[in-house]
Parts: structure tokens; sequence; C-alpha cells
């Protein structure tokens, strides 16, 4: 069964991520919601820095809020350091 655990993208995010994955939680999802938390994308970073198999899923990213080549890039760059554990959550959000 794969747990799943959604939390702000905040500065120290990265240690909640890593404590999730210490704890087995399979995924890690970050909201997209630029007028209250950090950004998304730096918050990502840092918890694929700190982790080793925990997936990092957008959840879910606000394509209005974003021009599309800007977030694909982030997305890439993400896999690009986490290869494989990143996944992409889109919808229309409600606090950005």
């Amino acid at each position: 069964m794969d747990f799943g655990i959604f939390m702000p993208p905040v500065a120290d995010s990265w240690k909640m991520a890593q404590r999730a994955e210490a704890l087995g939680f399979s995924r890690v999802w970050f909201y997209d919601t630029q007028m209250l938390n950090s950004e998304l994308f730096v918050s990502m970073t840092a918890a694929a820095m700190a982790t080793s198999k925990i997936h990092l899923c957008t959840g879910v990213l606000i394509p209005s809020n974003r021009i599309a080549p800007v977030a694909a890039s982030g997305l890439a760059t993400l896999n690009a350091l986490a290869p494989g554990r990143v996944e992409f959550g889109v919808s229309t959000g409600f606090t950005g």
C-alpha cells in the first residue's frame, strides 16, 4: 500500500520530506500557493537533494500562474536530480 503526505513548500519542508521517507511514505505532495508559501520548485529541489526514494509531486501545479516552458523546465530539472521520482499534478487551484 502506498501512502502520501501533503505539505506546504517552505524553506525547511525538505526536513519533513526526509522524515516522511524514513517513515515509509511513498509520495510527498507540495502545494503550489505562491501567495501563501515559498516557491514550489525550490522546496522540491531541496527535498530531492535530501531524499533518495520518495516521489516528489506537485499537488497541484496551477498552470494559469506559471508559463508552461518555465514549469516544464522546473519539472525537467527536478527529474534530473531525482530520476523517476517526480510526479506532476495539475489543476486550477484555489489559493493562487
